[in-house]
C-alpha cells in the first residue's frame, strides 16, 4: 500500500480494478481520498481499514478505475457552443442537414440565426458539397450557417444577404497568404460555400455571442465532459473576452474541467486583427504558467498552415490530382521564424497547428532556433495534430524534447478525407503514433473537438485499431495498446503543461481527478470502446458526475 499520512479519508473507493498509471503501484483495488487529493491507494483490505466513522466507502463491485483524462487540444467553449447548436457529425446525406436544419428552424424564433457544425463532404452519399440552395429549401427565413468540419463554412441565401454578398462581392483581398475564396457556380454567383478567410466575410455578421452565452456553453461543455471521465483540458486559441467567461464560470463556483488557457495567436480563423497581437502579449504582463490547478495560462497558439482534407497544409508533396497544390503559407518562414523568437522570448510556450510534413519541419526548426538562443527550461514548446513528421522532424522534436499532440479521432471521423486528398498509401502513415514512440518523440494525445468528437474513448479506438467511419485501415502498423493510449491521455498529457507532479496518475499527495467507467476499457471489444462512459467522475475530490445508481454499494 501507498500512503502520504495517516488520517482518516473523506472518501474510500474499493472492490475495484484502478489502474493507476503509477509505475510503482500499477494496478490496486482500492483508493483513499483526503480532501483535494488522493491519500492512499492499496488493496481493498489496506484501504478500508483506513476508514473512521463517518467516511462513506464505495464499494465498485468490479469497475474499472482510471485517472481522469486530460485533452492536450480541446475547444471547450466552441465545443459547449455546438452542443447547443446543429450537431451535424453524423450527417451521411445532403438530406441529414436539411432534416437538422428544419428541426432547428421550427425550434427558432422568425429570422433567428441557426448556427451548427460537423459536416464533412468526403462522407455525404451524395457525392457533392451541399449548397445554399439545399439549405434554402428548409430555412427560406432564417440565416443559417453551417461550418464544415474544419475551415469551410455553409451559408444559406438569407445569411448571404445579411452579409450583402452577392455575384459582384470580391473574394478577400489578393496579397495575402491563405487569403481564402468565395466558392461559385458556374454564372459567378455564390453556391454558399466560403474558404479559409472568407469565412470571416460571413462570421462579421453573425450576432456576437453574448458573455451569458459564452458561461453557458462552457458550462455545458463540463457537465457532457465530466460525463466521460474527462477531467482536464488544454482550450486553444482564446482572445480576451472568451478568457473573462472562463474565469466568471470559475469563480461562480461551476468550472469541473481543469482548463489551460492558450491565447490566440498568429494564423489562419484565429485572430482577425493580427496588428494588435503584439501589444497585447507584451502588456498582458504574464506568461506560461500563471494561475493555479484549476484556471491557468497555457501557451500562444499559432496556426501557421492549413488542413489535410481542405488541401491547404503545407507538405512537401503534392496534392491528389494537383501536381501544382502543396498547400499553403500562413505566415512566410520568415515571418515565422520571428515570430516564435519574439513569443519565446517573453516566456511563452507555443502550440501551433501543423498538418503538412513541410509545415511542421519548419515550425520545429524554428522552436530548436529559438530555445538554443535563448534557452528557458519553464518553456516546452509543442505541436498539435503532427500529420507526417518527416525524419529531420523527428530528431529535432527528440532532441529538445517538443511533444507532438496527435489529434487522434480525426483518424475515425476523417481519415476519409484524408484518402481522398493524398490517396490511401499516404493517408496510412497520418499521425504515426507508433513512428513517434520508437523514435523517443514526447506523445500525448487531444481531440481539437469540435472539429471532430471530444470523446477520449473513440480517440482510444481511433490510437488502436487506426479504422475510419467506413471500416478502412489506415497504417495498422502504427497502432497502440489501450494502455499506451490511456498513458497519453493521462500521465503524459499532464507532463506537456508541466502538471505531472500534480496530476496524470493516481498516485498519494495528487489531486484526485478520477473516472470510474461502466465498462472495463481492458476487456470490451474494439466496437464497444464507442459506448464507455464514466459512471463516475471526481474532480480535485468533488463528485462533478454521477451516474453509478445501484450499480454500487455506499457505505
Amino acid at each position: 500500500m501507498i500512503q502520504i499520512q495517516d488520517r482518516a479519508p473523506d472518501l474510500i473507493l474499493t472492490d475495484a480494478k484502478i489502474t493507476t498509471m503509477d509505475a510503482e503501484l500499477p494496478e490496486a483495488e482500492a483508493l483513499a481520498i483526503k480532501g483535494r487529493h488522493i491519500l492512499a491507494v492499496g488493496s481493498a483490505a489496506e484501504i478500508e481499514a483506513l476508514a473512521g466513522d463517518q467516511t462513506p466507502v464505495v464499494a465498485l463491485r468490479g469497475r474499472r478505475v482510471i485517472p481522469g483524462i486530460n485533452d492536450t487540444h480541446n475547444h471547450l467553449l466552441s465545443t459547449g457552443a455546438v452542443l447547443n447548436e446543429v450537431s451535424l457529425y453524423h450527417a451521411r446525406s445532403i438530406a441529414d442537414i436539411q432534416e437538422a436544419v428544419a428541426k432547428a428552424v421550427e425550434a427558432a424564433e422568425p429570422g433567428a440565426w441557426i448556427l451548427g457544425r460537423g459536416w464533412d463532404e468526403s462522407l455525404l452519399r451524395d457525392g457533392r458539397f451541399p449548397n445554399r440552395q439545399d439549405i434554402d429549401e428548409v430555412a427560406p427565413n432564417n440565416p443559417v450557417v453551417l461550418e464544415r468540419v474544419w475551415n469551410m463554412l455553409l451559408a444559406n441565401s438569407a445569411a448571404l444577404a445579411a452579409a450583402d454578398i452577392g455575384r459582384h462581392t470580391p473574394d478577400p483581398p489578393a496579397g495575402q497568404l491563405y487569403a481564402g475564396r468565395i466558392v461559385r457556380d458556374h454564372l459567378g454567383d455564390p453556391t454558399g460555400i466560403f474558404r479559409d478567410r472568407a469565412k470571416q466575410m460571413i462570421k462579421d455578421v453573425i450576432p456576437a455571442r453574448t458573455m451569458a452565452e459564452h458561461e453557458q456553453h462552457i458550462r455545458t461543455a463540463c457537465h457532457a465532459y465530466n460525463a466521460l471521465g474527462i477531467t482536464s483540458v488544454a482550450e486553444p486559441g482564446l482572445i480576451p473576452e472568451q478568457l473573462r467567461a472562463f474565469q466568471n464560470v470559475r469563480t461562480a463556483g461551476d468550472l469541473t474541467v481543469r482548463t489551460s488557457l492558450c491565447l490566440a495567436g498568429w494564423g489562419a480563423s484565429m485572430e482577425p486583427h493580427e496588428e494588435i497581437l503584439e501589444e497585447r502579449f507584451e502588456h498582458v504582463g504574464l506568461f506560461s504558467g500563471f494561475g493555479d490547478d484549476l484556471l491557468r495560462l497555457d501557451t500562444i497558439k499559432f496556426m501557421p498552415d492549413g488542413g489535410m482534407g481542405d488541401r491547404t497544409a503545407l507538405m512537401f508533396e503534392h496534392y491528389l490530382d494537383e501536381p501544382d497544390n502543396f498547400g499553403q503559407f500562413v505566415v512566410s518562414e520568415d515571418e515565422l521564424f520571428r515570430r516564435v523568437r519574439w513569443v519565446h522570448d517573453r516566456g511563452w510556450s507555443i502550440d501551433s497547428h501543423t498538418c503538412g510534413d513541410r509545415m511542421q519541419e519548419i515550425v520545429v526548426r524554428a522552436y530548436a532556433e529559438a530555445q538554443t538562443a535563448n534557452p528557458n527550461p519553464h518553456i516546452r514548446h509543442r505541436i498539435h495534430h503532427g500529420y507526417f513528421p518527416t525524419e529531420r522532424t523527428l530528431e529535432i522534436m527528440r532532441e529538445h524534447r517538443f511533444p507532438a499532440l496527435a489529434t487522434i479521432p480525426f483518424v475515425t471521423n476523417l481519415g476519409e478525407s484524408y484518402v481522398a486528398s493524398v490517396g490511401a498509401e499516404r493517408a496510412a502513415r497520418t499521425m504515426p503514433l507508433r513512428t513517434y514512440l520508437e523514435a523517443g518523440v514526447p506523445l500525448a494525445l487531444g481531440s481539437d473537438s469540435p472539429v471532430t468528437t471530444y470523446n477520449p474513448f473513440v480517440g482510444i479506438y481511433s490510437a488502436t485499431t487506426r479504422k475510419t467511419v467506413t471500416g478502412r485501415e489506415l497504417g495498422p502498423e502504427e497502432c497502440i495498446s489501450r494502455e499506451e493510449a490511456l498513458r497519453l491521455y493521462t500521465a503524459t498529457s499532464a507532463w506537456v503543461t508541466f502538471e505531472d507532479d500534480i496530476k496524470g496518475t493516481l498516485t498519494p499527495g495528487k489531486l484526485a481527478d478520477i473516472a470510474v467507467l461502466d465498462r472495463d476499457l481492458f476487456a470490451v471489444p474494439d466496437e464497444d470502446l464507442f459506448r464507455i462512459n464514466s459512471a463516475l467522475t471526481l474532480v480535485g475530490g468533488e463528485i462533478v458526475h454521477d451516474a453509478l445508481g445501484d450499480t454500487a454499494t455506499w457505505g
